[in-house]
C-alpha cells in the first residue's frame, strides 16, 4: 500500500490547453504506430498466414535395408514446433483483433483481413474519409496495445515486436511505409 502511495506522488502532471495529461506512460507516436500496424499486415501478418497453414507432409519412412548415421536432433519435430508456433501466433493476433473495440475491430478486419479499399472500409462503417482516418489510427493504437497485452502472455516478449512508436523515440525506428 506505502508503495503505491509512492508511485502517486511521483506522478506528474503536464497542463496543455485543456488536457490534463497524467506522466505514467510514454507518450505515443499515432501516426508511427500506425505506419507499424500497416506494416505488421501488409507483410510480417501475410508471412505467419503462410507459415502456420503451410503444414508439414508426415511420410512413413523409407526402409532400404541399407545402413544409415543417425541424424542428429529431430528435423520433423523441429519442423513441427515451428509450425505449432506460428499457428500459436496467429491465434494470439486474432485475439488481439477481438480485444479490440467493435469500431475498431470492424474497421482493422475490413482493412487489413479482408483487404478492402479505404473508401470501401469507410463506406461499410458510414464514417467520411476524414473520420474514418482519425478512427483507423485509434483502432491501430487499439490493435497494437491488445497484441502487446497477448504477446506477453505467451511469456516470451521476442515472439512479435512491440508495435508502439513512441514521441521520445528517435524518429528511425519508424518503419517506412514501403
Amino acid at each position: 500500500m506505502a508503495h503505491s502511495s509512492q508511485l502517486l506522488n511521483k506522478v506528474y502532471y503536464i497542463k496543455t490547453g485543456r488536457v490534463l495529461k497524467v506522466g505514467l506512460l510514454k507518450e505515443l507516436d499515432v501516426d508511427g504506430t500506425t505506419d507499424n500496424v500497416r506494416y505488421f499486415f501488409k507483410d510480417e501478418y501475410a508471412r505467419l498466414c503462410r507459415l502456420a497453414g503451410g503444414g508439414i507432409k508426415l511420410t512413413s519412412p523409407q526402409i532400404d535395408g541399407m545402413p544409415r548415421a543417425s541424424a542428429t536432433g529431430n528435423s520433423m519435430e523441429n519442423q513441427m514446433v515451428k509450425v505449432a508456433n506460428y499457428h500459436l501466433l496467429v491465434e494470439t493476433i486474432a485475439q488481439a483483433l477481438n480485444a479490440c473495440s467493435l469500431r475498431s475491430r470492424r474497421i482493422l478486419i475490413a482493412k487489413f483481413i479482408q483487404n478492402k479499399k479505404d473508401w470501401e472500409v469507410a463506406n461499410q462503417i458510414g464514417y467520411e474519409k476524414t473520420r474514418y482516418y482519425h478512427y483507423l489510427k485509434i483502432a491501430c493504437s487499439e490493435f497494437a496495445d491488445t497484441l502487446e497485452r497477448y504477446t506477453s502472455l505467451l511469456g516470451d516478449a521476442d515472439l512479435l515486436e512491440d508495435l508502439h512508436v513512441y514521441k521520445d523515440e528517435k524518429s528511425e525506428q519508424r518503419v517506412n511505409k514501403q
